[in-house]
């Protein structure tokens, strides 16, 4: 049965976690932020077999790609674990402001990145949940713009490559009826708890 066109109204829930050493598993995952756009670009080979004057054969299959991620927010402790930095809790007392160190020997991790978007066919909702296998972010712009006459909102968006797995496999994506079974499939890739979650 071939997939009808669908209409994508919403984007929600983007979560991530560590890739262990194996390459296979994940440490405890987090919710990134609240989503505002997710793009995710492939980049294909593009290799021809000549024989006999003319195209053998070809390979167009997936070599790597590029994730932009556009949040609301991008908290310190958060943007230090996406990033490798070193990030350190404010005191109790409030004398000492939480503080993210960068170095330039800081090494971002492969993490599993996953969302999920809100889609229409026939008339009926649906939700894709989608779980990129490897990802590597890159450190983002910084930019801040003083008060103007309007108030112009400002978000952070945060840029990774994307890896084919060992296996060979670089994404994954389910469709849910509810919005309940789209948000347990991603916490089961992203190995959150509901407390975690909540």
């Amino acid at each position: 049965m071939e997939d009808k066109e669908m209409a994508k109204i919403g984007l929600k829930y983007p979560v991530a976690a560590p890739l262990k050493a194996d390459g296979k598993t994940y440490d405890a995952g987090f919710v990134i932020a609240k989503a505002i756009k997710a793009s995710v670009t492939a980049n294909n080979n593009d290799v021809k077999l000549y024989a006999d004057d003319g195209i053998a054969e070809s390979d167009k299959s997936f070599k790597d790609g590029t994730l932009s991620l556009n949040v609301d927010d991008l908290a310190q402790s958060t943007y230090a674990k996406m990033l490798g930095h070193t990030f350190t809790e404010a005191s109790a007392d409030g004398g000492t402001p939480a503080l993210v160190t960068a170095s330039v020997s800081d090494i971002s991790p492969f993490l599993g990145v996953g969302f999920y978007g809100e889609g229409i066919r026939d008339s009926k909702p649906f939700y894709m949940a989608k779980w990129l296998r490897k990802v590597k972010f890159a450190e983002p712009n910084d930019e801040t713009d003083t008060r103007g006459e309007t108030v112009a909102f400002q978000t952070p968006t945060i840029e990774g490559t994307v890896f084919q797995g060992d296996d060979g496999v670089w994404k994954e994506q389910a469709e849910f009826a509810t919005e309940e079974e789209a948000v347990a499939w991603l916490n089961e890739k992203a190995n959150i708890t509901k407390t975690e979650a909540s």
